[in-house]
């Protein structure tokens, strides 16, 4: 198996199923109670392992996938100084390390959720099952997942922002609008 994640062009549902749980993981990440955090984006993780192999009809055990998802996270935080766990952490800090937490851990709970759940497409589209799961076949192509999958993550996130301060401004130029004809009165 090679450290490059690749998806075939015929895996839409496994893609949406992808899509899916990247967003049910990043609204994980604003729960303000650390490690209530991370336990809610590992569960995430879990159903998505369930969907995916329920979705190509391949054998799996929860705790083979728990496992795995545990394995690839340990992974991460070992190369990344712990930034989940520090972004977690950082929300019990009273009101910045709110702020803080409540901005990059969605990022990095959504990149995680990417790169797990294109790793687990991968090896199953090669034949594979869980049973035959090795880290360290994917650990790189992993970590550069995780990278890629943040970097969407946070354009899309961006992409929100921008279209929610579009209809904010919409809406309140729509309030002025109704205030001034309602004074001219």
């Amino acid at each position: 198996m090679t450290t490059e994640i690749a998806i075939s062009h015929n895996t839409v549902g496994a893609t949406e199923i992808l899509n899916n749980n990247v967003a049910l993981a990043m609204g994980a990440g604003l729960i303000p109670l650390p490690l209530v955090d991370l336990a809610a984006i590992t569960a995430v993780q879990l159903k998505m392992g369930k969907e995916l192999a329920e979705f190509y009809g391949v054998d799996y055990k929860e705790d083979q996938i728990k496992g795995i998802v545990i394995s690839l996270i340990a992974a991460y935080t070992a190369t990344s100084a712990g930034s989940v766990t520090a972004a977690a952490a950082a929300k019990s800090i009273p009101v910045l390390g709110a702020v803080f937490g409540v901005i990059t851990l969605p990022v990095v709970a959504g990149g995680l959720t990417y790169a797990v759940g294109k790793v687990f497409i991968q090896h199953i589209e090669s034949g594979r099952t869980f049973l035959s799961f090795d880290i360290s076949e994917v650990q790189a192509g992993f970590l550069r997942e995780v990278e890629k999958g943040k970097g969407i993550v946070s354009d899309q996130a961006k992409g929100f922002g921008a279209k929610m301060a579009q209809v904010s401004d919409n809406l309140e130029n729509r309030l002025d609008g109704a205030i001034n004809s309602l004074l001219k009165r």
